[in-house]
């Protein structure tokens, strides 16, 4: 009876041994799956341990932001986080979408510098304006607009393009129902054409075109959430009001743009400090300042503590701490 009760428990043992060993043998191999083993057990030692439950991943999060009709959102898919250190952040912006822009984005690439964003019209695709060159006394400066056709051949693809209004009017001089057709259409189209929607404006004309009145209809009737200026501070101040967005230089003839450059790396950050610089294609073969954007584009990446954002991640990094207008 005992030797039968004996060969019994031996049986038990036997069995649960295989089954322990067969559980040990299954998380020898996956731990071994995981660290680029096979799965025919080769290379494969057993644990010395207990196998320990490997810390589930959080699922990565969908990479842009999308509005109520699930259009993608500019500058959502920033990868810049703040992390309560203050940060030198630096952006451009380039105006009406003219055939100087290739150059701008071959200077750009060469750098890989993405941290620029065009404002185009979309409303005057193929326009010549002439008489740009005959006011600069230089009739052979071109301002060239381009196409439809070419603008959709990708030529901006991989940056930031933002609204400029559809026609480039002197908004002061609409109505209201005018206003919110010149910049809500234009945003459409800028959808339309790139599949991305924008938040952003640069104000036609400069600061003496429009009026609080038109901030006012911008702020309340249309997507737009910053708009851009012209009047330079030299300062590298964050936006007061995301409406009225100042930028501390044009581009020019460089010269402004370096001097501030090389303040803004020398200087200590001991808050959240902004350098940008903004301007026209077309000022560039005015002033034959290629080489001084080169220069720029290199000390600003070569930087090492210069965080470079498009102005629509700019955006999407101080949107909860800088009021869109009064």
């Amino acid at each position: 009876m005992k030797n039968a009760m004996k060969n019994r428990r031996t049986r038990l043992l036997a069995v649960l041994l295989a089954g322990v060993m067969a559980l040990t043998m299954a998380a020898g191999l996956t731990a071994c799956k995981t660290e680029g083993g096979t799965e025919d057990g080769t290379a494969t030692e057993l644990p010395t341990e207990a196998p320990t439950e490997e810390p589930t991943e959080a699922p990565t999060p969908v990479p842009w932001s999308v509005d109520e009709q699930g259009r993608r959102l500019a500058g959502s898919d920033t990868k810049v986080v703040r992390d309560g250190t203050p940060k030198k952040y630096f952006t451009m912006s380039f105006d009406d979408g003219i055939t100087q822009d290739e150059h701008l984005i071959e200077i750009f690439n060469k750098y890989n510098f993405k941290g620029v964003t065009f404002f185009i019209n979309t409303g005057l695709f193929g326009a010549n304006w002439t008489w740009v060159g005959q006011t600069l006394g230089m009739p052979s400066l071109t301002h060239q607009r381009w196409t439809k056709a070419q603008f959709k051949t990708g030529i901006y693809d991989g940056f930031d393009v933002a609204c400029h209004t559809v026609n480039h009017g002197s908004l002061k001089n609409y109505d209201e129902a005018g206003v919110i057709n010149e910049v809500q259409k234009n945003a459409d189209d800028i959808y339309e054409l790139t599949g991305i929607y924008p938040l952003g404006m640069a104000w036609p004309g400069g600061d003496t075109e429009y009026t609080n009145k038109t901030v006012d209809i911008v702020s309340n009737q249309t997507t737009i959430c910053f708009s851009r200026g012209v009047s330079g501070t030299n300062k590298f101040n964050l936006p007061k009001y995301w409406l009225k967005w100042m930028p501390t230089t044009t581009f020019g003839d460089g010269k402004m743009a370096l001097t501030l450059a090389k303040k803004f790396i020398e200087s200590d950050c001991e808050s959240d400090m902004l350098f940008y610089v903004w301007g026209h294609g077309y000022e560039l073969d005015y002033y034959d300042s290629w080489d001084e954007l080169d220069e720029l584009i290199k000390m600003i990446t070569e930087a090492e503590d210069i965080v470079i954002v498009t102005n629509s991640e700019f955006y999407w990094l101080f949107k909860d701490e800088i009021p869109k207008w009064k």
